[in-house]
């Protein structure tokens, strides 16, 4: 989740609750001297409190990428008061119809009232604390660390698209292939338990926490991995299980490569400081990725290094990187056309003739300039290329100019009975070689003069 606006105007509180930080400490200032507590800076006192267990259990479920969520079955375990650090960062979104109901007031004004008295009552926040006030509701979509009590300190931070309640959701699961389940066993074995004990979807009375989930996300459930496919509204959005939300649940049986080979390219690699390239760029960007399928000439950056795939096993069908996959990243890549262009644009060049692939990879065109002239041919109008030469090799006797021996498209060599087609610079090719070429572009493939100038004169 990203932070938004981070100003200390942001934070907790605004307007008559400005100096509720100061009133805190004079507060607790009193309390000291009443008990004849030595002095101390450590802050407010933490009481105990009940938090959820920490992701360390088998039965856990990631409910982010970068965060953990607490046990399958929402079990709540006491956790002494040392173990609550107070939280340096809260993000706080509203729900839709909360939203609409707040219209143009601040949301902080909304909510303050009861951050204050989670405050001091010290209570344990997590990601998914359910937080209203004079029924308003809002959800912790994010915090730092992942569990804690609110602070003097903490920075609290109210931005972003209201939480939506998901119509439906569909989820891709995958695990040891020992594992493979239907969707019904899906749903009843890892689901319908992860929206039980403290974690219930939204709407179920005396519920105080919620599972957040947004669009392309990964978790765990145990053993198998959860990837959240679709949603319904759809695009980029966070949002809420509700017991009137339609789940969907499918086995992704796509295969683990054994092996793969991803290397990055040289000229975006760093110069300024020493690096691992598998520790510090790959291995990142593969445990956010985990739902990722791949396959040879994908190309991904993370971190401003460019990678490519140059080989996997096997190599017939996309597949996901797993536990059990060799990774190699030996070598790096020069930055040519070939090895820039994605796998869908290699393919589309894969099927012209083996000298049309030379000359539109060996010149200075950029990636995009190469998809433009596959996929729009802006070339030569059909009546041009009808008023361009054509005669049967070999050329009369009392041509001495044509000294072209070979199709430098096709690279074959020009053979009796041959079509072909010279173009007004003079040189010659075939002319179903030709033709390909000049649909695509108006220059000669060998002097890059152009043909569509030279023909109408302009």
């Amino acid at each position: 989740m990203e932070e938004a606006g981070s100003s200390k105007d942001d934070a907790l509180v605004p307007g008559d609750l400005q100096n509720v930080r100061e009133i805190q400490r004079q507060r607790w200032e009193r309390k000291k001297e009443e008990q004849g507590a030595p002095d101390s800076s450590q802050g407010y006192p933490q009481s105990d409190i009940g938090a959820t267990s920490s992701s360390s259990s088998p039965q856990t479920a990631a409910a982010s990428t970068e965060a953990a969520a607490p046990s399958v079955d929402g079990s709540a375990t006491q956790s002494p008061q040392d173990d609550l650090p107070p939280l340096r960062r809260l993000h706080i979104l509203p729900f839709a119809e909360a939203d609409a109901k707040i219209g143009k007031r601040a949301r902080i004004e909304c909510i303050a009232p009861e951050l204050r008295r989670i405050r001091q009552g010290q209570k344990a926040v997590t990601e998914g604390n359910l937080i209203s006030h004079e029924g308003l509701d809002f959800a912790v979509t994010n915090c730092e660390p992942e569990r804690g009590v609110l602070g003097a300190d903490t920075d609290y931070f109210f931005d972003g698209a209201p939480l939506v309640s998901f119509e439906k959701i569909q989820f891709s699961c995958w695990g040891p292939t020992e594992t493979e389940l239907d969707g019904d066993a899906i749903f009843n074995e890892y689901l319908s338990p992860y929206f039980k004990g403290d974690f219930k979807s939204y709407g179920t009375p005396g519920a105080e926490k919620v599972r957040i989930f947004h669009n392309d996300q990964v978790f765990k459930i145990g053993e198998i991995s959860l990837h959240v496919e679709a949603t319904e509204p759809q695009g980029p959005c966070i949002g809420v299980v509700t017991q009137q939300t339609e789940i969907f649940a499918n086995w992704d049986k796509q295969a683990e490569f054994e092996k793969i080979h991803i290397v990055p390219f040289q000229d975006t690699l760093p110069r300024a400081y020493d690096y691992d390239i598998f520790t510090d760029y790959l291995k990142p960007y593969l445990d956010r990725n985990k739902h990722k399928k791949m396959q040879t000439n994908d190309l991904f950056t993370f971190q401003g290094v460019q990678f490519k795939v140059v080989a996997c096993d096997p190599p017939e069908l996309p597949a996901r990187v797993g536990k059990s996959t060799t990774i190699f990243c030996e070598g790096v890549l020069h930055p040519s056309l070939r090895n820039l262009l994605p796998p869908e644009l290699l393919h589309q060049v894969a099927q012209l003739p083996p000298g049309l692939q030379m000359l539109l990879l060996n010149t200075e065109r950029t990636t995009r300039e190469l998809e433009d002239m596959l996929s729009h041919r802006r070339g030569l109008f059909e009546d041009t290329l009808t008023q361009l030469e054509r005669f049967n090799w070999p050329p009369g006797a009392d041509d001495p100019t044509t000294s072209q021996t070979t199709c430098m498209i096709c690279l074959g060599d020009f053979r009796d009975g041959d079509e072909c087609r010279r173009l007004p610079c003079r040189h010659v090719f075939h002319t179903s070689c030709v033709d390909e070429w000049l649909r695509r572009c108006t220059d000669c493939p060998i002097c890059k003069n152009n043909v569509d100038r030279a023909i109408r004169n302009y």
